[in-house]
């Protein structure tokens, strides 16, 4: 959906012949899908412990305002009889998500960002449309949580489109002006995959009823369907972005530069969403879908709670003095569910350092020469792409002590004298002191 063609690395049109041996190789690995959460849209307003509405977005010269309106007569969000309906208003406004700025439609943009983050697996939804007209540009698409947009954790989200951190995957996107086909699609600074269009068999028409949107990822691949048929496999074994969590969007944009022209008879446009739903595999079923349909006892959907991480943070045991080299450890963290660790240090008191790398499990820095004991304070992020969890950790930086003969009695001593062995004495004896003061703190440091 973010569209910068300066920058974009996207080819065009991949054969299926790929994808379907990428398929027989992910089709051995797992029978089924198991559903680790799911949002039905049930009750009278959106879960916004999912949801975040993104009412700053302003891209390729759109004409919306989205708004966070799921009350009033001209509400861009409804959710009734079990599923959300993001409305797109022909209506002037001064946006108020963009300082007063004056657009002529309002619509909705959601995303799960902070909240609802995903590390492979299978993400589905299940949607239809229901305006033919031109002008609109409904999408359901992904984008890696480094990102630098709203909502903004300051938590090492600075990286900006299609970099790093913020690459993004389109699942399902499509134009009312080309309305034939949907758009599958990659974005980031690596030129990894490319742009496929699935051709709607019985034409536009068929975004008019629901149909199930869905991509399989893992670290070696995406692969995009919808319902039972497969779109494109696409590799990405080799690409340095795709390999960190990614939260969802769904959203209704209008004209600008790729919603194109919009009819002038057209007044509102709704994109109607079922559910959403992230899925890992297994083998204990052999369900096709990540829906409510998955088998279980009496036809219940088998969604799991996901767990939250232990973070244990940790500390060299040794006493630690100005100009070591300091080496602290993740590695007892850990994940009741089994699923892949994302760390992240952050330094938040005492003098500065420099942290070899920030978001690995056993970061290193050289502890300042300090005058006096200082005492250095670091969070630990754990996170699951889920949920995270963090602890802190506090280590005293010591005065390193003094290593030179100060003794006034034996600075005086002749040099034809034993002085000079009682002087080495002095001083073997001062470095055993501080051997056995290093070697005094014999527990590791471990906050949980």
């Amino acid at each position: 959906m973010l569209f910068s063609p300066a920058s974009v690395c996207s080819a065009k049109l991949k054969t299926v012949t790929t994808g379907l041996l990428l398929l027989v190789l992910s089709a051995s690995v797992h029978a089924g899908w198991q559903v680790e959460w799911i949002d039905r849209f049930e009750g009278g307003a959106v879960n916004w412990d999912n949801w975040t509405a993104q009412i700053q977005a302003n891209y390729n010269n759109e004409v919306q305002c989205y708004t966070d309106d799921e009350t009033s007569a001209d509400k861009n969000f409804d959710v009734s009889n079990g599923t959300l309906k993001i409305i797109a208003r022909k209506q002037s406004i001064s946006c108020p998500g963009l300082g007063g700025a004056q657009k002529s439609w309002t619509s909705g943009r959601i995303n799960s960002k902070d909240k609802r983050e995903f590390l492979y697996g299978r993400i589905e939804a299940k949607i239809k449309f229901h305006n033919l007209e031109g002008g609109s540009w409904p999408a359901f698409w992904m984008l890696e949580n480094r990102i630098a947009e709203h909502p903004k954790k300051n938590d090492d989200d600075f990286s900006h489109w299609p970099q790093p951190g913020a690459g993004e995957i389109d699942v399902w996107e499509w134009f009312s002006n080309e309305p034939n086909t949907y758009i599958t699609n990659f974005f980031n600074t690596n030129g990894c995959a490319s742009e496929v269009r699935y051709t709607y068999p019985n034409g536009s028409s068929d975004v008019l009823i629901w149909h199930k949107y869905a991509m399989e990822w893992d670290e070696n691949s995406v692969l995009f369907y919808i319902d039972d048929t497969l779109v494109t496999s696409q590799d990405i074994s080799n690409c340095a972005q795709y390999k960190e969590p990614m939260f969802i969007l769904l959203n209704v944009a209008m004209g600008g530069n790729l919603g194109g022209s919009i009819d002038s008879s057209l007044q509102q446009v709704t994109m109607e969403v079922d559910y959403v739903a992230h899925c890992s595999p297994t083998a204990e079923n052999t369900a096709q879908y990540c829906d409510e349909s998955l088998p279980g006892d009496n036809n219940e959907t088998p969604v799991t709670d996901n767990q939250t991480p232990v973070a244990v943070a940790i500390a060299p045991a040794e006493l630690i003095y100005g100009g070591d080299t300091v080496q602290l450890s993740a590695t007892n963290s850990s994940d009741a569910d089994g699923d892949n660790l994302l760390y992240y240090w952050t330094q938040t008191a005492g003098p500065s350092v420099i942290l070899s790398n920030e978001k690995s499990a056993t970061p290193t820095f050289k502890a300042p020469e300090v005058t006096e004991t200082k005492t250095l304070t670091f969070d630990l992020e754990v996170s699951d792409g889920i949920a995270a969890n963090t602890v802190q950790l506090t280590i005293d930086i010591n005065v390193l002590p003094e290593t030179s003969n100060t003794n006034p009695e034996i600075d005086s001593v002749d040099d034809n004298s034993s002085g000079g062995s009682l002087g080495g004495l002095a001083l073997l004896m001062m470095l055993l002191r501080v051997s056995n003061q290093r070697m005094a703190r014999n527990d590791e440091i471990a906050i949980r």
